[in-house]
């Protein structure tokens, strides 16, 4: 992988580890309770988490092959590049191409798994000078991250993931 992702998709692979571990430890019953009726189950959170990395790595294939080069960013926009510390949106209402359905857990695991090297084959080709010079906006909310942003964003939207689920679970 290119010099300039390995540290956003270093930050992926941990935030992934630590979910996959979080994972293995609750009974098929928690998988699919729901605690609330506004409030999603396990198996819900983990298949919005699958819809969302597919998404990134749509993105992250089409910031490489160019098809945001002749885009202009507003001066005002809101940017994030690969340093980006921290998940830069609150809780918002899924965009209707990630809201979940649930999936069973060796399904999720499995999906899981066929995303993250979906996105790591995609993050491969990248061979330009820096991830950072590739921008794109945010579709449903017109931030724009860089292609190495775009990958901290992923990590990041995980991590918050995993705090709700954490939650869920009673867990630290």
């Amino acid at each position: 992988m290119h010099a300039s992702l390995s540290a956003p998709w270093g930050f992926c692979a941990d935030t992934r580890a630590e979910l996959l571990a979080v994972l293995a430890g609750p009974t098929p019953a928690r998988w699919d309770a729901r605690p609330s009726p506004d409030s999603w189950t396990l198996a819900e959170q983990v298949d919005h988490l699958i819809r969302s990395e597919i998404g990134t790595s749509k993105m992250a294939r089409r910031l490489i092959r160019g098809d945001f080069r002749e885009m202009k960013r507003s001066p005002e926009a809101l940017f994030y590049d690969s340093s980006l510390e921290h998940y830069p949106y609150g809780r918002l209402a899924a965009p209707a191409g990630l809201v979940p359905a649930p999936l069973p857990r060796e399904e999720a695991t499995a999906q899981l798994a066929a995303v993250d090297r979906r996105f790591a084959e995609e993050l491969e080709r990248f061979q330009g000078p820096d991830a950072d010079t590739l921008a794109a906006p945010d579709p449903a909310t017109g931030v724009w991250f860089t292609l190495g942003g775009w990958v901290r964003l992923q990590g990041w939207h995980e991590a918050h993931h995993l705090l709700q689920i954490r939650a869920l679970l009673g867990v630290a």
